[in-house]
């Protein structure tokens, strides 16, 4: 499968990896290597991590979703007249999340605007592991503050 870097460091990142591994127990692969070693690919079944194996989507999207919800823990959220303002603590930028019936939610960072516009055609195996919707920790926190 050839899945773009953007998507891939987003995703399928050696950080994001060596942190699914250490959740399902599987730290072997640190005896001889470190995270930095680590060599991944997307493969139909799942993530290929030559120095550790295979692990499925699902553990994958169990990770990203989790990390998703720390993430969006604490960050501010403001209800507007369309939508939501959820501020970001890397910058002072605020995104503007909505939702309607037809499109779901939607968030303007540039997660979010990467996984919608790719992930159906790299990773679909992905995106099915998340009922087929792309979301981002804004959209969560903006999800949680109802």
């Amino acid at each position: 499968m050839q899945v773009s870097s953007e998507l891939a460091s987003q995703t399928m990142g050696k950080y994001i990896i060596s942190r699914v591994l250490d959740k399902k127990g599987r730290t072997k692969w640190m005896d001889n290597y470190n995270v930095h070693d680590l060599s991944v690919e997307a493969w139909g079944v799942g993530v290929w991590i030559k120095q550790a194996g295979i692990i499925s989507y699902k553990d994958l999207a169990d990770l990203l979703k989790e990390e998703a919800e720390m993430k969006a823990w604490q960050l501010p959220v403001e209800k507007v007249a369309r939508g939501y303002l959820v501020k970001s603590f890397q910058c002072s930028d605020r995104y503007f999340i909505t939702f309607t019936k037809q499109t779901g939610w939607q968030c303007g960072c540039m997660r979010y605007r990467c996984w919608r516009n790719r992930m159906q055609e790299e990773l679909p195996q992905l995106l099915n592991q998340f009922n087929g919707k792309v979301f981002c920790h804004h959209i969560v926190a903006a999800y949680k503050s109802l």
